[in-house]
């Protein structure tokens, strides 16, 4: 079967879209993510981009499914607990969408040599501070697009920043670095599970905006509350002493 009539067949449903075509679907196929936290956010993020029809994926956790995860993490079962996230979501994502590539890494991000591969866009899933700056420098030094989402309690915020050389922005602009990374970990607080999912969902149809070059809000941050049922928007500006601003 030839490409156009294998992506017509698969994705018709996208691709009679009014802001969506043939050529998008194709260029989707040859896209590389990387998704850092394969948890609340990042379990439906790297499915309903795999679903969507993105190429290739890496994912980044060394994390194992524990039963208290359940609640917010729909993509794994009761009898996954006691296996690596990374494995369970390779397994499903193949099953779904066997012409997306699936690379896994049981490591945490600051071990990983981003020089041996190069993503189109970091998503950053991660739960906790320390990952998030790590991310944030590394993606910056690298010129690398970088899209954060967390969630706590009842309200969740994504921001994508380009890191582009001719300008700064970067997630060390919007939140200094200050005091002990490691205090805050949003994996202790408490989180509403629906809230999860519906901030994963707002970071995948993010990115698949930006990787088809249909984002325009890049360095905004999106402040959702379910409790409010509410998105607020508002730009980012750089800051002229954030420790990364190199111009």
């Amino acid at each position: 079967m030839a490409i156009n009539d294998l992506l017509i067949s698969r994705f018709y449903s996208q691709i009679i879209l009014e802001d969506f075509s043939i050529e998008d679907q194709a260029r989707l196929l040859k896209k590389e993510i990387t998704v850092i936290g394969c948890g609340g956010l990042g379990s439906p993020a790297s499915v309903y981009l795999a679903a969507s029809g993105i190429g290739k994926i890496n994912l980044v956790d060394p994390d194992k499914v524990e039963t208290r995860n359940l609640h917010r993490q729909v993509f794994f079962q009761e009898t996954d607990v006691g296996k690596h996230k990374v494995d369970i979501l390779k397994n499903h994502i193949e099953k779904l969408n066997s012409n997306c590539n699936v690379s896994t890494f049981k490591n945490k991000s600051w071990e990983i040599d981003f020089n041996e591969y190069k993503s189109d866009l970091i998503l950053d899933c991660s739960d906790n501070l320390r990952t998030k700056y790590s991310l944030n420098e590394e993606c910056v030094n690298n010129n690398i697009p970088f899209c954060s989402a967390s969630v706590s309690d009842s309200d969740g915020q994504i921001a994508l920043f380009t890191n582009k050389p001719e300008s700064h922005c970067c997630y060390n602009c919007l939140f200094p670095e200050n005091g002990d990374v490691d205090a805050n970990d949003c994996a202790e607080s408490g989180v509403l599970g629906p809230t999860v999912m519906l901030v994963a969902s707002l970071q995948t149809v993010i990115a698949m905006k930006y990787l088809l070059n249909k984002f325009t809000d890049t360095e905004t941050i999106y402040r959702i509350s379910s409790e409010n049922i509410s998105i607020k928007k508002n730009k980012i500006l750089s800051n002229s002493s954030c420790r990364l601003n190199k111009l």
